[in-house]
């Protein structure tokens, strides 16, 4: 079906330019036809113009009526044209309709609506209508230049209507001309009765009528056939308005087809509408609004389903034959059929392509590596196989108690923007509190839905949205949403919709936990679990990618920095406090450095640092001493202060295609270095640094007793038993300080582990018994007695030959009596293997010294070792004392030991004591030596006040007893 360029106006339909090739053709063959077409100068082709549905404009018209004329050689041929329309070119569906009518006299009245089906440029008003006779007026509208031709025409056509009924033509008298000025012509007929005719008449137009109904049953089953032609949805619709004049006659024709489920505005298709007509009369007839009597409106339906409108529309002022009806009405009926056929073709298509869609989703499922690849596969496909119009992956949040947007489609930009800005907040979206509750699908309609929903939904342009959770387990790890434009709840589709989606989530779920599993494999196969950071394999791969995209000009530099001596934090305090430790430190070692600086730990107490875009070798030898600097200062860790440094050894490379193990090899080996300088310091591989060399704290360590850097701090150790009244302090414990003259006052813990590494802690201890011993000489005498002062000893210290000596020397020379002093051990398994130990602390107790034994309950001895070992006292580990409130094995624990030593006649000492809440229990307990923060902190001076009748704290000098 070929139809001409809308630019040109439709005022001549087909059937005019039809029976004109036709009468031209049988004339003179189809070379006339062919200079027909070159005299007339038309852009139509032969078999446009032949075409039914094929309108042309007047000017058109007039060109081909003076080429007709001319090409015949006969001033006539034009009346001789509209004469022959029996013969030659008459519509089938048109000569049904009049001869529906029964009569000449009937067609004539409905001819002047009959006259819309020739042209859209003239109106006809016919009047004096007899069954025999009548008077027809045709007028040309304003703005036409009348044409003798056009006339002649029209007189052709009118005398032919009696033959539609069997008749001869009729005789005209037209004596009044518009081309003569007139205002109209006007058209006098009359014809002969039907009676006069006998058999062979009345044979004769059912014969016209026969051939008629033929030929409209051929042109309808060629236009249904042609309409199944094509399995295109777009071409069918096409093919169903460029068809219809195969049924009705019609300047124009609008198809409207209801949109799918999905939500889609309807399909529209027109001929011979401008665009304005098209919006207007489109979206009255899909709003049920009657087009008037300009138009012939039939459904487009089968028995299957109604798919829309279809409608024959004349130009404003003419209305439409009512006879017309039962053909649009049946032609529709066809069109309805090729619909059901195209429908059932694109549904079973629909359902491959969603097949194809979810065996497509599973093998891309399957490539997909993490979360996000995963959402986006997700949302991608949900359209496709749901069939709404837009869909999203959202992923719970559980520290926001929020769905996050992770991948739309079928949103535009702002709106995928909008909804990834947008979290869906359980505690303002009642909606996701349901589908948390219950996992089950949740459909939300923008009438019904919360504010903050509705107000989103809205945004988005969407009325419904179904959610679909996504779960791992019984657990909520995000929901999968299909939207639509228009309401779909209790529509096949919904059901549908909620089958497929779920078949959509399962795979998602299943697709989420697997790409989560290996996200945390692939974290865990690169990253330390103790710190977090880069392992040694990911920092090396890290160093090699800086090092091939470095810029020729730029440096980068890698610190290979190693704590000094961990191994005594982790044997003195335990691995828990050394893990702690290594935390700690990783974090001081990142909040030294800029945010494009890598921090990896590469084993044990080594960590590696990569700096990109380095200067110089100054930069980064620069962080590596701001580093050391950091790394010296006192960790708070349990309860204890303690104190390490770090050797950092420094490599630098210029420019790209460095090599990353030589780099951090070279890094190491200064680290090396760095230690046999004396360890806390930095060195430069390659290099000889002309700067200052920060003393090692181990050699200021062997000249802090000579240079008298050394300080006791002074804990009370009070008796709070019932006849006590405040509580009475008896003595005190003599805890080691060293104030070093560049770090600051330091606490045992910063210091006794080198100690104890270099030889030096029995120096250390020697000086503390005697400058113990010193300042005891010094303190009053309290109402319970002579005070008693206790100083710890290393286990190395105990077998030290020089301990008896100098303990025998320190008590003469400052007159005090053996009893008051107290010497404490730690509970420890080397307490027990130490060669001699035992021996020496029974010389010890045979002086009159009093042995004590520290950390009681923590270390790895049992109670047995309180027969074996000399004790004169204990002293409970203050991790009991903390959990006495709310642990009930530690006040067991507690008790038991204080009944043990009452029957082995031996002192319990409480340690650790800053609540009380604690004090009170141990008082009930029947504990009555106590020391701790509530009693006393260490300080220089020793305060002899009652503790209860302190008016403010002591002034903290220093840590915890340590």
């Amino acid at each position: 079906m070929v139809t001409t360029d809308l630019a040109e106006p439709r005022e001549t339909s087909g059937a005019t330019t039809t029976l004109l090739l036709r009468y031209v053709s049988a004339e003179g063959g189809d070379a006339a036809v062919d200079d027909l077409l070159r005299r007339a100068g038309v852009s139509q082709s032969r078999r446009q113009l032949e075409d039914m549905a094929c309108w042309v404009s007047y000017d058109t018209r007039l060109r081909l009526f003076d080429a007709a004329t001319a090409v015949l050689g006969d001033p006539h041929a034009m009346r001789k044209v509209g004469a022959a329309v029996m013969t030659t070119g008459i519509d089938h569906a048109l000569l049904l309709l009049l001869r529906g009518l029964g009569t000449p006299r009937e067609v004539f009245r409905k001819l002047p609506r009959a006259v819309a089906k020739f042209t859209t440029t003239s109106t006809m008003t016919v009047r004096d209508v007899t069954s025999t006779s009548a008077t027809a007026e045709l007028r040309l509208h304003d703005d036409y230049v009348h044409s003798r031709l056009d006339c002649d025409y029209a007189q052709g056509l009118l005398t032919a209507i009696p033959q539609v009924f069997g008749l001869p033509p009729a005789t005209m008298v037209h004596d009044r001309c518009q081309a003569d000025g007139h205002p109209s012509c006007v058209y006098r007929l009359t014809w002969q009765r039907r009676r006069r005719f006998g058999r062979r008449g009345r044979d004769a137009a059912a014969g016209v009528e026969v051939s008629a109904l033929r030929a409209q049953l051929a042109e309808l089953q060629l236009a249904a056939s042609d309409l199944v032609g094509s399995d295109d949805v777009e071409a069918v619709l096409d093919r169903i308005t460029e068809r219809a004049a195969a049924a009705v006659l019609a300047p124009a024709y609008l198809l409207v087809v209801d949109g799918d489920e999905g939500g889609a505005p309807p399909l529209v298709r027109s001929s011979g509408l401008d665009d304005d007509e098209v919006t207007e009369l489109s979206g009255r007839l899909a709003r049920g609004e009657s087009l008037g009597s300009r138009a012939i409106v039939v459904d487009v339906a089968s028995t299957r389903r109604r798919h829309g409108t279809l409608a024959a529309i004349f130009a404003p002022g003419q209305d439409a034959l009512t006879e017309d009806q039962p053909l649009l009405a049946a032609y529709a009926q066809h069109a309805a059929a090729a619909l059901d056929l195209i429908s059932a073709l694109e549904a079973s298509r629909l359902e491959a392509r969603r097949a194809t869609a979810l065996l497509a989703l599973a093998h891309e499922l399957a490539g997909a590596t993490d979360t996000t690849a995963v959402a986006e596969i997700v949302a991608a496909a949900i359209p496709r196989i749901v069939g709404c119009r837009a869909a999203s992956v959202m992923l719970w949040d559980a520290s926001a108690g929020a769905l996050l947007t992770a991948a739309t489609s079928g949103r535009d930009l702002q709106e995928d923007t909008f909804m990834r800005a947008t979290p869906v907040r359980a505690d303002q979206t009642p909606e996701l509190i349901g589908l948390l509750a219950h996992h089950e699908p949740v459909t939300v309609e923008i009438a019904t839905a919360s504010s903050e929903l509705r107000e989103m939904l809205s945004t988005l342009g969407t009325h419904t949205v179904l959610a679909m959770p996504l779960l791992s387990g019984d657990t909520l790890i995000g929901v999968a949403t299909a939207s639509w434009t228009r309401r779909i709840t209790g529509t096949p589709l919904h059901a549908e919709a909620l089958a497929r989606i779920a078949g959509v989530t399962d795979q998602a779920a299943t697709a989420l936990d697997n790409a989560r599993l290996l996200a945390t494999v692939r974290h865990q196969s690169l990253h330390d679990a103790l710190t977090g950071l880069p392992n040694r394999v990911l920092f090396g791969r890290t160093l090699d990618d800086a090092l091939r995209s470095a810029a020729p000009d730029s440096g980068t530099a890698v610190l290979f920095c190693d704590l000094d001596r961990f191994k005594y934090v982790n044997d003195g305090h335990g691995h828990a406090v050394g893990d702690e430790l290594l935390r700690q430190a990783a974090a001081r070692l990142r909040g030294e450095l800029r945010p494009g600086d890598v921090v990896g730990r590469l084993g044990g107490d080594e960590f590696g640092i990569l700096l990109c875009g380095v200067l110089d070798e100054r930069q980064p030898m620069a962080v590596a001493d701001r580093l050391v600097e950091r790394l010296d200062e006192p960790f708070r860790i349990a309860g204890h202060e303690i104190r390490i440094t770090a050797s950092v050894g420094v490599a630098v490379h210029s420019g790209p295609d460095g090599r990353g193990e030589r780099l951090l090899a070279a890094a190491d080996s200064a680290m090396y270095s760095a230690k046999q300088d004396g360890r806390s310091q930095v060195s430069l591989a390659g290099e000889v640094l002309n700067r200052r060399v920060v003393p090692s704290l181990e050699a200021e360590l062997g000249q802090a007793v000579a240079s008298g850097q050394l300080r006791l701090f002074f804990q009370p150790l009070v008796n709070v038993a019932p006849d006590s009244g405040a509580g009475v302090v008896i003595g005190a414990e003599a805890l080691l300080r060293w104030a070093h003259p560049r770090l600051g006052l330091l606490a045992p813990g910063a210091f006794l582990p080198l100690a104890e590494e270099s030889g030096l802690v029995s120096d250390l201890d020697l000086w503390a018994v005697e400058a113990a011993c010193a300042e005891l000489a010094t303190w009053p005498e309290s109402t319970s007695g002579p005070l008693q002062v206790a100083v710890n000893l290393a286990s190395q210290t105990l077998v030290d030959p020089r301990l008896i000596p100098a303990v025998r020397a320190a008590l003469t020379r400052h007159g005090l009596g053996p009893e008051r002093l107290h010497l404490e051990v730690v509970e420890s398994r080397s307490l027990i293997d130490l060669p001699g130990v035992i021996e020496r602390l029974v010389e010890l107790r045979q002086m009159g010294v009093r042995i004590s034994l520290d950390d009681f309950g923590t270390g790895y001895s049992t109670l047995s070792w309180l027969q074996a070992l000399p004790v004169d006292q204990i002293k409970i580990d203050r991790s009991f004392i903390m959990r006495l409130a709310d642990h009930g094995p530690s006040l067991a624990v507690v008790r038991g030991v204080l009944a043990l030593a009452r029957e082995l006649g031996i002192d319990v000492i409480a340690e650790g004591v800053e609540e009380a809440e604690q004090l009170a229990i141990l008082r009930d307990a029947g504990c009555d030596l106590v020391q701790g923060y509530l009693l006393g902190r260490p300080a220089p001076m020793l305060d002899l006040t009652p503790p209860g009748e302190r008016t403010r704290p002591s002034q903290v000098h220093g840590g915890a007893a340590v």
